[in-house]
């Protein structure tokens, strides 16, 4: 199959982020500014005009290598638009003529110099490339990387907090736990990204919220959330998905049973381990069936303690807060990707 890249994609990218176009044409980005995209002239209609400090950039793309005809198109759009400057319908200023093309040679840059024509090579697929990367840079969730810390259950982070807010030392934790180092610290960690503890001068301290989550604990059942508790970490989750690689992650693995909800029901543990890996980015670095399935089953029960989720052998219904909680991630998800384009 040929490549489907057509004139109008790379217009879009070009009139929507002047990085790149300004990196195809070696000026600085804050001096750019859209004047007008696909005006319409007497001769056509030209594709981008932008005004780069006191001068006008008559832009002309192309998907193809040069040809000779693009130099008579683009100079009678030169002409159309002194002729509204004379009319004093556009900005006045010195137009500079530019084609972007995908191929040319030293002989048709001599060919456009004899008209004033600036010709310019671009590659379709470093555009289209470039743009997604700045586009994940301004999409903060593109970015997030999951990962598992080996605590199966969120309701294990009870007694360790409950500790914390005596004034134990993390050596004192794992002693009064009978846990190691790593398995105090991993649930630590997850307690800062839940913002439940901070760290400050290598000692552990609970946070307002911290404090709050111990407050409202099941004293009669120290390993599992109580009700509030699971309630007070959900609403935080779905107010602020995209917060830590610990929030996101297990809405990734909610909304993984709503996408595949759509074709069966309930989701089987079987399939949402292929979905949801593919979904956080992990598919390299959980490679092995192990790592994949373990991070699958952490994640999981977060999902189900935090009432997301309910689980029936080895399948996943969705609750009404799960259901709730994928529409908010998705109306905050496009609230952002459209902000980003934005800027």
């Amino acid at each position: 199959m040929k490549n489907q890249v057509s004139e109008k994609i790379i217009e879009d990218i070009l009139s929507s982020n002047k990085m790149i176009l300004a990196d195809i044409l070696k000026v600085k980005q804050n001096e750019l500014s859209l004047v007008a995209r696909q005006k319409a002239l007497n001769s056509g209609r030209l594709d981008l005009l932008y005004l780069h400090n006191d001068e006008l950039l008559l832009i002309e793309i192309k998907i193809v290598n040069f040809s000779k005809d693009i130099i008579e198109q683009i100079n009678n759009y030169n002409d159309d638009l002194i002729s509204l400057q004379n009319e004093n319908k556009l900005i006045k200023g010195k137009i500079r003529k530019i084609i972007l093309v995908n191929g040319s040679s030293s002989t048709d840059e001599a060919l456009c110099r004899k008209d004033n024509i600036e010709l310019f090579n671009y590659d379709p697929r470093n555009i289209l490339l470039q743009y997604y990367e700045n586009f994940r840079e301004l999409s903060q969730f593109l970015t997030i990387k999951s990962g598992d810390y080996g605590v199966v259950r969120l309701g294990l982070l009870n007694e360790t907090l409950s500790l914390l807010s005596e004034g134990k030392s993390v050596d004192d934790l794992c002693k009064t736990q009978s846990r190691s180092l790593k398995t105090i610290s991993n649930r630590l960690s997850i307690a800062i990204l839940l913002d439940l503890v901070f760290k400050h001068d290598q000692k552990y301290y609970l946070s307002e919220r911290g404090n709050h989550f111990v407050e409202i604990r099941d004293s009669n059942t120290e390993d599992s959330l109580s009700l509030e508790q699971s309630d007070f970490l959900a609403s935080f989750i779905i107010e602020t998905p995209f917060s830590s690689s610990i929030t996101f992650t297990i809405m990734s693995l909610v909304e993984s049973v709503f996408v595949l909800s759509k074709s069966i029901y309930p989701v089987p543990l079987e399939t949402l381990i292929e979905y949801f890996v593919t979904s956080v980015g992990k598919n390299s670095t959980w490679q092995k069936p192990k790592a994949r399935n373990t991070a699958t089953y952490i994640f999981s029960n977060y999902a189900c303690e935090l009432g997301f989720l309910t689980k029936f052998g080895n399948a996943f219904f969705l609750t009404p807060k799960g259901i709730q909680s994928v529409l908010i991630l998705q109306l905050n998800r496009s609230i952002r990707l459209i902000k980003s384009q934005q800027q």
